[in-house]
Formats: C-alpha cells, structure tokens, sequence
C-alpha cells in the first residue's frame, strides 16, 4: 500500500516514468518503481526466471498483449477474474499473473501468500471509455478537462491517497445516489471487482473510478447510475451505447481506441508479476472464512440478492419458455410444412448457438438502441432457448404414444383437438417429464452467465464477495450449496405436477368418476 506522505512524489515519479519507459525499451527495475518499497521474498524473484512458466491472464484485458511480447514461450491459461486467478496461483495451477500494482498492494494487506516481483512488466495509463457518438465525445472532453484540473489543484493525488492508502475510515464515497439529472445521467459500466479501483462494500459500490466519476457528477450536473458487469462485457456495453461511460481501471491501448474513446488518464503506473510467497504464515480458520464471507459488511445479503434475481429469470423462463414451447407445437402437430419448416430453421440456431452468445447478441445488437434491463433479455434469451427444449420434448413424447390410440379416440368420436387433450397428451407426459426436469437443472446452471449483460445473478455475487475476500473456499460452497437447494426444490415441483398427471396412478374414483356403476 501507498504511505499517504509519498503519494504525490509517487504521482510525479510515475508520470516521469512512464515518458522514460515510452521512448526505451529498457525493462524497468525494482529501483524504476518510485519509491523504497520491497515487497516480502516470493518463489521467484525476477521476471527472467519466467521465460517459460505457467502465466495466468485475467480474460478482456490488455495483459495479454505486454505478457505475450515479454515472455512468447510462456503458458498463458487464461481466467474469468482475479479471484480465479489468486485461486489458482494458490493451488499451484499458475506460477504467476499479471496486475496492477496498487491492486496487489491491497492484496497483500489482507493475506500473506502472495507478493510481487519488484519489477515492472510495462507502465500503463488508466482513463474511462466513451462511445465514438457526439455525446460521447462531449462527456469525454469534459471528463478530460475534470481530470486536467483535479490534477492541476491535487484533487487526483488526494483521492489517490484515500482509495491507495491503508486509512479503511478515509475511504469514503460522495452522496451520488442523490444528485440532480440537471444535464442528463451518467451510465457507468464497471466490474466492481477490481480493489481498490472499483469493489462492493456494505452492498455499496465504491472506489477509485467511481468516486471521480461521482464528483464529475457533481460538478458537471449529472445523475450517476451504476452498472455492474463482467469486465470484459465493459467495453462493449459502452461501444453499443447501452452504457455512456467505462470505469473499470480500463488500460489505454491502440486496439480498444479503434473502438471506444478515452478520456485524459486519471492513473499512471505500472503492471507486475504476483508470485506466491515463500513464507506464508498461518492459514485463516474456518470461523474467519465463515465471518468474512457472510458476516462481515452483510454479504449475505449480496447471496439473498443474486437467489432473488436467479428465481426470477429461472421462474419466468420455466413459464413463458413453457407456453411458448406448447404453443409452436400446437401450431406444427397437424403438419403443416411452413409452420414445421420455420420451427426447425429457428430452433436449430437457437439451440446450436451458446447461451453466452445468444445473450450477448440479444443485448448489444438487437436491443442495442434500446434501454431495456439485462434481466428482460436474460429472460428473453432463456425463453427461446426453454421454448425451443419444450417443442423438441413434446415432439418426442407425443411420438412414443402408440396410433392406436388415436384410431381409437375417433372411434369413440372425439375431435381432433379433444384427442390430443384427453387421449394422447396425459400419455406424452409421463414421457416428456424426466427430460423436462433435466431441461430445468440446466436452465438453473446456465443463468450463471447473466452477468455478462450487466445482470446481478447468484454467481457474480459470489464472484463480487470473493474479490471482497480474496479467498475461494466459502463464496464457492455458498453458492454451490444454493444452486444445489434451488435445483431440488424445482425438480420436487415438478415430480409432484408429474405423479398428479400420470394416468396410472390416478384414484379409482377419479378414473371412475362420470361412470354409473350401480347399473
């Protein structure tokens, strides 16, 4: 962690850092790194020690360009979040990963099993990202010159000093909840997962990005709204305009300028290498994982938060994806060619597309000009996917009732539609219930990927609290446990739906019932 009295030298020593390190292709040294600090011994102590070992990347950022051009013989596996990445650093999976020092600093200040090699990979500008629109060229010029001036007056080096310091109290948060749309609303797309730049505290998104971008509200006359999202979902959301402005300690690069603006940097630094250290200390007892993962700052709250919206896309996709399912069969079962031929051409890409992929499609291209919530298209996209499932099964359980059934249903002069209703369907079902329960646990697991759209689901809660905790453990078996609970409780639902419909375990009075047997 930076000492509050050398965090405007270190502002200024970066600054001149980074021109020095801009025109040479020296590498830096732990003497480049700005102020008289050695991190404590870890298993490597050089970046030459890593030509060809096991570097992990953080997946959607730039650390994959400066490692590939540093170490090209190295196995680069890459990971969804930093907490994956400590997670496998720590279970010997990688023997490193790149970070931005500052984050890794804050770390080390909650754990002792990791350090850092005290030399630069490459300095980096951060800035916030704006749409290549008119608007986003006015908001990111007058992000630039709030910038420019909390620089030139130390407004920057003091917020640096509070959100880099180890002062827990000091980091406090402007009231942004409350300020006036006078000029508009900034949407500011984050991961909230990345200490101490953006994270969740007391259920409360803070940090360095937003505290600036809270008091460029402020003074500018815009209401701030926040969007959490994966990080790698940053970009986009900002390119498509579904988000105005990108915070998430977002490096300049060439390749992400081709596609988004940038504001003046509002942090200069560099990345290093974070190694396991080579004296750990003792480990954290159960009661303390158990009190950090759901007690303190009511982070169980944040797992009640994520339950709440999974049963939400997973109930409304079960009954809309039902309907829709049931419906398309409907409109098939007697053979119609067009009806038939536009179901399969529609359900064959449907189900042949990922669901990562289907939503991110729905939400940054068909549903790119509108403001619509990531839950409607989470629920939109499962529906297709549900109704697609549904059509498939009916198809396949009404196909293994004997013909004969029919043959004898219009003997006994029923209608086509009163057949289907009385006769084959009550048959299909038995059939079609086991794939429908299985349809349903899949549906359950597959909402884990919401949070790419910006939806706040079970498992980017316990994503959030684990970059809170930077410990895998209880967050993973917490939602484990629940994921496990909700499946049981559908599958329970559906089994007793089953046993009430199924024609052979019907009471002999209801299957009497209407038939005079006193005759």
């Amino acid at each position: 962690m930076r000492a509050v009295k050398h965090a405007a030298a270190l502002w200024m020593s970066l600054m001149m850092l980074f021109m020095v390190m801009a025109s040479s292709a020296e590498e830096a040294t732990a003497s480049d790194l700005g102020e008289d600090y050695t991190p404590p011994p870890g298993q490597y102590a050089t970046l030459a020690e890593m030509g060809d070992k096991r570097i992990g990347i953080p997946n959607g950022t730039s650390f994959d360009l400066m490692v590939n051009r540093m170490f090209p013989n190295a196995r680069k596996p890459v990971f969804n979040s930093q907490s994956d990445l400590l997670q496998a650093l720590t279970t010997d999976k990688i023997d490193a990963f790149p970070s931005d020092e500052p984050v890794i600093r804050y770390i080390m200040g909650q754990r002792n099993d990791v350090t850092y090699i005290p030399e630069y990979l490459e300095p980096f500008e951060l800035a916030y990202c704006f749409p290549k629109t008119g608007e986003g060229a006015k908001l990111c010029g007058e992000f630039s010159e709030f910038i420019d001036c909390m620089r030139e007056d130390g407004r920057l080096a003091a917020t640096q000093e509070k959100w880099f310091g180890t002062d827990e109290s000091a980091k406090t948060m402007p009231d942004w909840r409350s300020l006036p749309a006078i000029n508009g609303t900034v949407v500011l797309a984050t991961d909230g997962d990345y200490v101490p730049f953006e994270y969740v505290r007391d259920n409360e998104v803070v940090g360095y990005d937003i505290d600036i971008a809270a008091q460029f509200c402020a003074e500018y006359g815009y209401a701030l709204r926040i969007e959490v999202m994966n990080f790698d979902a940053v970009v986009p959301a900002v390119q498509t305009g579904k988000c105005n402005v990108g915070g998430s300690a977002l490096t300049i690069t060439p390749e992400r300028a081709e596609n988004v603006l940038f504001s003046s940097p509002n942090y200069t630094g560099g990345v290093v290498l974070v190694v396991k250290a080579v004296e750990s200390g003792g480990g954290t007892s159960i009661a303390e994982s158990f009190e950090r993962t759901f007690i303190r700052e009511g982070r169980w709250k944040l797992f009640g938060e994520g339950v709440l919206v999974t049963l939400l896309i997973t109930l409304l996709t079960i009954l809309l994806g039902t309907v829709l399912g049931f419906g398309v069969f409907m409109v098939c079962r007697n053979g119609s060619r067009i009806a038939n031929g536009v179901t399969r051409c529609c359900s064959t890409l449907i189900q042949g597309m990922p669901m990562v992929v289907l939503l991110m499609i729905l939400y940054y291209v068909v549903f790119r000009s509108v403001n619509i919530s990531g839950i409607i298209v989470a629920v939109i996209g499962m529906t297709l996917s549900f109704g697609s499932a549904v059509f498939g099964m009916l198809k396949m359980g009404v196909g293994a009732v004997d013909p004969g059934q029919y043959e004898a249903a219009y003997a006994l002069g029923h209608t086509n539609r009163q057949t289907f209703f009385r006769v084959i369907l009550p048959q299909a079902i038995p059939h079609v219930l086991p794939a429908y329960q299985g349809e349903i646990v899949s549906l359950i697991k597959a909402t884990a990927i919401v949070g790419y759209i910006g939806v706040l689901d079970l498992t980017k809660m316990g994503d959030i609290v684990r970059s809170r905790t930077f410990e895998a453990f209880f967050p993973l078996i917490a939602v484990t446990v629940i994921y496990f609970a909700l499946e049981a409780i559908f599958i329970f639902a559906v089994s007793r739906i089953g046993k009430a419909m199924d024609p052979k375990k019907r009471k002999k009075g209801k299957i009497l019932k209407g038939v005079k047997t006193d005759d």
